[in-house]
């Protein structure tokens, strides 16, 4: 896989880095694009701060970054409660970051589709109709304030899987809303990530890459875990895929991490822009 762009998340500097300390961190491992994760300690979404907003765009610049989008921690929103006020709650962070997106120049906010029951499966149907609605007040905020949605695949959500995604966007004629297809999610939801970026195929966006263990949920190094990199390699070259691939890792020391995946995925026949 010729990837067109090499990019890095910044959740797992969160606890440890400023987000320019980590900028600088994830721009030394040859990254030229970056995540923004809106959650304190690392960056609030509630606050407008034209200092602060000034401070990370220098930061962007000064380490030649382009920021792809923002996201908001998934478990502090959830579109898909059963509460109104909850969600009503979640409509108002994500017009936050979408506000917050404006001001720092990203083209996209990463959306996804709530909590679902896990033990309620059933449930799921019921909670459809109001999670609807309350996406379609984020997709409203966010066409007037001229930012894209990225949907991001999330094993705890409403929409886990790659056929569910593309069923949802597809009746609500979503055309302009983007797939941000994270692969160890994608394991620990059941789904084969190869078949989830062959069912996708157009849709995708962004492309996230982690590792985690077959019936685990993690975000781990490349090479780590269970995840068949060479076959979701292979499967972006069926596609024609050509947007950025982002390395999303937690580990204690998270720059490190994305250096140990970069030799990893080169193993698999991934090959980056110098």
């Amino acid at each position: 896989m010729k990837a067109a762009a090499l990019g890095a998340h910044t959740f797992g500097f969160i606890w440890s880095h400023s987000p320019e300390a980590a900028f600088a961190a994830i721009a030394a491992r040859g990254c030229t694009c970056v995540q923004l994760m809106a959650t304190p300690p690392h960056f609030d979404p509630w606050r407008t701060d034209a200092a602060r907003t000034r401070a990370l765009r220098d930061a962007l610049s000064k380490n030649s970054l382009s920021l792809l989008a923002l996201d908001l921690a998934s478990n502090d929103v959830n579109l898909a409660s059963p509460s109104a006020d909850v969600r009503a709650f979640a409509v108002a962070a994500y017009a936050e970051a979408i506000a917050r997106a404006v001001e720092l120049g990203a083209p996209a906010v990463c959306i996804g589709s709530g909590r679902r029951h896990a033990l309620f499966p059933g449930a799921d149907a019921k909670l459809m109709d109001d999670f609807r609605r309350a996406f379609a007040d984020v997709q409203a905020h966010a066409a007037r304030a001229g930012v894209g949605l990225a949907l991001e695949n999330h094993p705890q959500g409403l929409l886990a899987r790659a056929d569910a995604i593309d069923a949802f966007l597809a009746a609500e004629g979503y055309d302009d809303i983007g797939i941000i297809y994270d692969v160890a999610n994608a394991f620990a939801a059941g789904e084969e990530p190869a078949d989830g970026v062959a069912r996708l195929a157009t849709r995708l966006s962004i492309v996230h890459l982690s590792d985690s263990p077959r019936g685990g949920w993690r975000h781990d190094p490349i090479g780590r875990g269970d995840v068949d990199f060479r076959s979701v390699g292979a499967a972006l070259e069926a596609v024609g895929f050509a947007g950025p691939v982002v390395l999303e890792i937690i580990a204690d020391d998270p720059a490190q991490g994305i250096a140990d995946g970069l030799a990893e995925l080169a193993r698999a026949g991934w090959t980056f822009p110098k």
